[in-house]
């Protein structure tokens, strides 16, 4: 199974190798579900990223806040 890599893989820090179904497990457990929703809002997210547009701490903070409220 070919994949799109984003980085050239180097061999200059640690890794690990994993089955790709483990990895996918790992994900789910983690409470990654893919769906298009959230492939949108990562999708947005990074072009953000990319443009430098950044939240400030204190809004990110309490936007948390109120969400385990």
């Amino acid at each position: 199974m070919a994949t799109n890599t984003p980085h050239l893989i180097t061999t200059d820090r640690p890794m690990v190798l994993i089955p790709i179904e483990e990895y996918k497990a790992l994900l789910e457990d983690a409470g990654y579900i893919k769906t298009p929703k959230l492939d949108r809002e990562i999708a947005l997210a990074r072009a953000h990223f990319r443009k430098k547009k950044r939240i400030p701490w204190e809004v990110l903070k309490n936007e948390l806040q109120d969400i385990q409220s």
